[in-house]
């Protein structure tokens, strides 16, 4: 899947083209994103970046077809035979950058996990960060930053690749095939990550949460229920368990002031409003708020559970229709 399109719509690849067009390009960049399925397609359109005869890559010619399939001679790609970088990866890296490029007027290295890659490893990896040879790219990816070593981080130019809007990865994934009912499920759950959003695409998890969420705004309607409903959110859904109520809630709110609802969501929407008040919807939704803050300060699940549900009782006794 070429994501270059979608790449192009960050500030990561904009500062990246404008480096290439200005003819200042760092002879070392740290692209840091969290999304970790998509982390070498990345660091790939980089490569193919500096490399491809066409300003922007053209994913059509020998070298940008090469690069892709990790098997340019001179775009390298680590780790070789372990999942992590190590010691001797980057003994190999030293040792070819000083050949010349064989095809290329320049040779790229593609270091992958950079996150998990040894203190040994980063600290051999310095002298060519400091000095590297003529012509020489290196490129880390990288999901996380604290684990690298201050000294790298200040001999690297850092892209970040921030989430992306759930309309951007639509489009995307639209054109690649997907089904766009099916993907407005999946989207308000995965983050803006792409990745996360193909895994569930594939998967049932993010129907399940729905499904939960869709039944506790329906059918919810006494303290009693509490255990029962609470019971059946798990530690590990909670947090799809949450994001479906967010985004069911924010449906529903504007499916009743402009009459209709998104597709993917009509049927449970029409549930909702059928047992649940605008202005029960609006209290919940200050609710969910609440648990999604308890959830990134690492709150207490159970806690979290029976509030949120107790909240949402709350709400519908208030806005009672």
């Amino acid at each position: 899947m070429n994501a270059l399109k979608l790449l192009q719509t960050t500030n990561a690849y904009k500062i990246f083209e404008g480096d290439k067009k200005n003819g200042t390009l760092s002879h070392a960049y740290l692209i840091a994103c969290d999304d970790e399925s998509m982390l070498d397609e990345y660091l790939s359109i980089f490569a193919r970046s500096l490399t491809c005869e066409s300003f922007v890559p053209c994913c059509n010619c020998r070298t940008c077809t090469l690069v892709s399939a990790k098997t340019h001679t001179d775009v390298i790609w680590y780790p070789k035979s372990t999942k992590k970088i190590v010691v001797s990866d980057i003994d190999e890296l030293v040792e070819k950058s000083y050949y010349k490029p064989l095809e290329l007027g320049v040779k790229v290295f593609c270091l992958s996990n950079v996150s998990s890659m040894t203190v040994q490893a980063q600290n051999k990896l310095l002298k060519t960060l400091e000095e590297p040879p003529e012509n020489t790219f290196i490129l880390m990816g990288a999901t996380s930053v604290y684990p690298i070593l201050s000294t790298v981080l200040s001999r690297v130019k850092r892209l970040d690749i921030t989430p992306y809007p759930d309309s951007g990865i639509e489009s995307f994934l639209v054109e690649n095939g997907y089904e766009k009912e099916r993907l407005n499920k999946v989207l308000t759950l995965s983050g803006g990550r792409v990745g996360e959003v193909i895994k569930r695409y594939n998967e049932n998890d993010s129907e399940v949460a729905i499904e939960l969420a869709t039944n506790v705004l329906v059918n919810l309607k006494s303290s009693k229920q509490v255990a029962e409903f609470s019971a059946k959110i798990k530690k590990e859904v909670l947090k799809d368990f949450v994001s479906a109520l967010a985004k069911l809630t924010q449906v529903s709110i504007s499916a009743s002031v402009k009459g209709e609802s998104e597709t993917a969501f009509s049927s449970a929407v029409s549930s909702i409003l059928r047992s649940t008040s605008v202005g029960a919807l609006i209290f919940i939704s200050d609710k969910i708020r609440q648990a999604e803050k308890a959830l990134y300060f690492n709150g207490n699940h159970q806690a979290v559970v029976d509030g949120l549900l107790l909240g949402i009782l709350e709400g519908k006794f208030k806005w009672s229709k």
